[in-house]
């Protein structure tokens, strides 16, 4: 999967990503409880992925660009049960704070890949 830039909606309010094949959407919105990483089918509501990233500003990027990477390795026609093997423990609402270090273990996204890694 590649991602590119769209205007931000309902879903993703912050920052929206739709894959190039236009099938999935990927994206933050900002919460009272803080931000939050998403992923669902174009125009539905998030569905498959919901990362609550907290208040860490710090963290947002870095997880970001660990996410793309991941799925970077499935096709743009991906099933949901397919993103879901690339986060075996993700679950409906994962606990960062618990798989933050699986999801990060390379020093080089806090470098700032995500621009790399998204059109």
């Amino acid at each position: 999967m590649t991602f590119d830039r769209a205007e931000p909606n309902e879903h993703y309010r912050e920052l929206r990503l739709i894959e190039a094949d236009g099938e999935w959407e990927l994206g933050l919105s900002l919460y009272a409880s803080g931000m939050r990483l998403r992923m669902g089918r174009t125009q539905r509501p998030p569905s498959v992925m919901d990362f609550c990233l907290g208040q860490d500003a710090a963290l947002y990027l870095p997880v970001l660009a660990a996410v793309v990477d991941r799925l970077n390795a499935l096709p743009g026609h991906a099933t949901a049960a397919e993103i879901d093997t690339q986060f075996p423990w993700q679950g409906t609402r994962p606990d960062l704070a618990v798989h933050l270090a699986e999801l990060l273990p390379r020093a080089d996204f806090a470098a700032g890949r995500t621009a790399s890694l998204i059109h």
